[in-house]
């Protein structure tokens, strides 16, 4: 008579010949987007910034119509995070990422069309980074 193996599951969940079970996604990008967002409003109070939202809370099909419908109303796959136009005007554009993340050749390609358009666009992580490109383009805080 054969005795049944019991395979005893890791802490992380994972065990031979089993899927591993679904981890919630952590949001980092998210409260970097929101402080850099209150930051520019600080520093440019008189200026339109706005936030262009590119990631959407839906998966399966649900994604697929809402991507299609957002492209068909005119949403640009790349399209820089936040927009800041200031009196001149200036136009200021900050694409939000992570440590450790950096923009795909779509958001390349748009960023460098963007810039040839006269606009002013920066890859940003932290404050510090926002400084950094607004002292980089002359721009006084």
């Amino acid at each position: 008579m054969t005795r049944p193996v019991r395979i005893l599951r890791p802490d992380d969940g994972s065990a031979p010949g089993l899927r591993a079970p679904k981890r919630k996604r952590s949001d980092v990008e998210g409260p970097i987007h929101k402080d850099i967002l209150a930051y520019l409003r600080a520093l440019f109070p008189a200026a339109s910034i706005h936030h262009s939202p590119n990631s959407i809370g839906l998966s399966g099909k649900q994604i697929q119509r809402q991507i299609a419908h957002n492209e068909a109303m005119g949403t640009r796959k790349g399209y820089p995070d936040i927009e800041v136009i200031e009196i001149g005007p200036v136009v200021m554009m900050f694409e939000v990422k992570a440590p450790g993340n950096y923009p795909d050749a779509d958001q390349r390609k748009l960023h460098d069309h963007l810039r040839s358009l006269g606009c002013l666009v920066a890859v940003v992580r932290s404050r510090k980074d926002v400084d950094a490109a607004l002292s980089d383009w002359g721009i006084q805080k």
